[in-house]
């Protein structure tokens, strides 16, 4: 019996009044179709499409007099149904936002979407089909889902429901619900064609924009390299386009140039290099292709700001880089623009002057080449020099550039010569060409000017240019004398291969051989011929029993001869040398004369014998290490 009753009781609280019933029934078609013209005027009103749900929510309400409504839309991507708005008595979207409907354990969807009707729960805390911990947190005692259908597929989900007061939601409510929500859907995917195009349209307005600036930035850029504008130039059109600084650097981050807006400022100095070549930076240019990368601020690196970099490509590899700096507003679709256009500018320019450059090394290689071999008349000879601007009235020395047979160090291009000329001596022009055996140098002697005066200068400049070759001493070099005319090149260029056969025969492996014409004499015949073991027996026949450095006796003797020769035989400048009284000097060459019977001092024959045994010791590295004479002496002097 008082099971009864409370059924009795609850079917009291949820079942409504005869005129509450004839109220409802009066709500009918006119009123949907009222409701859903404000729907529309608000589609013209160019809403955005959550004001739009907004406003399908509030009308459903207001037609079925009750106080809430969430709205759901299908993502495409997923399936699911995630919440966009809700209509109470206070702002409930950012709760709606977070949840989700038609997951595995939403049964109450699940349904709605099966049968595409609108589904009526009575009691949502006890239904299984709900999520209850949802119904208990929003407080739902009854709900109404109800799908938006548009072609057959459920787009959306409105979930209507009083709160925790009943509603019971009569037959005619439900088919006036559905008959909204599927107007709603009509407004909805209207809604969003119209977005859909009005975003085209933006976008295409957009990309007509970017076409007609980056027209406009083409014909900026290319109105300066055909004005012959430098990377300078060409560095400060892009900060004026962008109102960043811009810095282009070579393959290596060395900086080729820079350009920054007006004013001062720590992010308008120029780029240094070494920041460029910090591993992040590198790790972070790795991917770099062909569209602009941004690297972020690297404290570490010493990079507060982002760096917009575009490669520069010549030939397919990378021959440099744009760099653009963060200053004032962010990279935007602009800068991309301008960094990848310049940089193919860039390119551009430097694959001319790489063609232009190219042409003129193999124009001047055929130059000195012919010099070399005396090929072709001297006038058209002198016109082609005059024309790359080397003057051959003036003085300059032939340099041939080998590789040491024995250790083989690797090929010596004329673009390496050239490379190390440049960066060790750029004060010294310097023309290589590739020739048989090696490469040969045709090179400035300005401290020759004098017709007495050698190339020593030449001398100092190529041991440095030796020395960053090969440390190894597996590259040697053989100078000429000076040349002062067309005449002159073919001799000299023999000079150095009689020299450079010479140091292939006796040169010592491990050790730097440069040798010039002057210090040799006639003795390079003799060495450009000679056999090892013939030259090491005039050795021995020639000095004798001063080879016998075991006794420290013999060892002075024969370290004054060396020093007398190395002295052009002026005993004053040996005795300095030695750091010994003069007269120690002539006692040792009298004892020599004793020993050896060599009079060193006065015999011109035997002269030539001991310079030329003692060449021969010099380039098997078997004599001792004095400090150097600049120059030889222009006259003897034992006095």
């Amino acid at each position: 019996m008082e099971e009864t009753q409370e059924v009795k009781a609850d079917a009291m609280s949820t079942t409504v009044t005869g005129e509450q019933a004839q109220a409802r029934a009066r709500i009918g078609y006119p009123e949907v179709v009222s409701a859903f013209a404000e729907v529309a005027d608000a589609i013209s009103g160019e809403r955005d499409l959550d004001s739009l749900l907004h406003l399908i929510a509030e009308r459903i309400c207001t037609l079925l007099d009750i106080r809430r409504c969430s709205v759901y839309l299908r993502d495409q991507r997923t399936g699911v149904f995630r919440g966009r708005v809700g209509h109470a008595v206070h702002d409930i979207d950012i709760a709606i936002k977070r949840l989700t409907a038609g997951v595995e354990a939403d049964g109450f969807t699940r349904e709605i979407l099966r049968t595409q009707r609108p589904v009526l729960i009575g009691n949502a805390q006890s239904d299984p089909r709900p999520v209850r911990s949802a119904m208990v947190a929003w407080s739902v005692r009854t709900m109404l889902g109800v799908p938006m259908v548009l072609r057959g597929e459920v787009i959306g989900l409105l979930f209507l429901d009083n709160e925790d007061i009943p509603h019971d939601y009569v037959a005619e409510e439900q088919d006036l619900c559905q008959t909204f929500a599927n107007l709603a859907a009509i407004a909805i995917a209207q809604a969003k064609l119209t977005a859909d195009l009005r975003a085209t349209l933006s976008t295409a307005a957009q990309q007509n924009a970017t076409l007609r600036r980056a027209a406009a930035l083409d014909d900026r850029l290319s109105n300066l390299v055909l004005a012959g504008a430098n990377l300078s130039e060409i560095a400060g059109a892009v900060t004026e386009l962008t109102g960043k600084p811009a810095s282009i650097h070579d393959a290596e981050f060395r900086r080729l140039a820079h350009a920054a807006p007006a004013g001062d400022g720590p992010d308008h100095r120029p780029l240094q290099p070494a920041s460029l070549r910090h591993p992040a930076v590198s790790e972070a240019l790795e991917g770099l292709g062909r569209k602009p990368v941004v690297i972020p601020a690297i404290a570490a690196a010493g990079l507060p700001q982002r760096l917009l970099v575009a490669a520069v490509r010549v030939g397919g590899r990378i021959s440099g880089y744009l760099v653009l700096r963060e200053h004032r507003s962010r990279f935007g679709a602009q800068d991309m623009i301008v960094a990848r256009r310049t940089a193919t500018i860039i390119a551009l320019e430097l694959s001319g002057k790489q063609r232009a450059y190219e042409a003129e090394s193999h124009a001047i290689e055929a130059l000195v080449r012919d010099l070399l071999h005396g090929s072709g008349d001297h006038c058209s000879l002198s016109r082609r020099a005059d024309y790359h601007g080397l003057g051959l009235s003036e003085p300059h020395a032939v340099v041939l550039l080998s590789v040491h047979e024995r250790r083989p160090q690797g090929e010596l291009s004329p673009e390496r010569i050239a490379d190390a000329f440049a960066t060790l001596a750029p004060h010294v022009r310097a023309l290589p060409a590739a020739v048989d055996h090696g490469t040969a140098v045709v090179v400035e002697a300005p401290d020759a000017a004098a017709p007495d005066k050698p190339a020593w200068t030449v001398k100092a400049v190529v041991e440095d240019i030796v020395g960053h070759l090969a440390a190894d001493g597996s590259v040697s070099a053989a100078i000429s004398t000076v040349c002062r005319g067309v005449e002159d090149y073919p001799g000299a260029f023999e000079q150095t291969r009689q020299i450079t056969r010479g140091i292939a025969t006796f040169g010592a492996v491990g050790q730097l051989h440069v040798l010039a014409a002057e210090e040799l004499g006639a003795g390079r015949l003799l060495l450009a011929t000679a056999d090892r073991r013939e030259a090491d027996r005039f050795v021995r026949d020639t000095l004798g029993r001063l080879l016998d450095t075991s006794d420290d006796a013999v060892a002075d003797l024969f370290l004054t001869l060396q020093a007398f020769f190395q002295c052009s035989r002026s005993v004053r400048r040996s005795a300095a040398l030695l750091d010994v009284h003069e007269n120690t000097i002539r006692y040792r060459l009298a004892r020599i004369a004793e020993l050896t019977g060599l009079d060193v001092a006065g015999d011109a024959d035997v002269q030539l014998a001991v310079q030329l045994a003692l060449l021969i010791l010099r380039l098997e590295d078997r004599l001792a290490t004095l400090e150097p004479v600049t120059g030889p002496a222009s006259a003897v002097d034992q006095d």
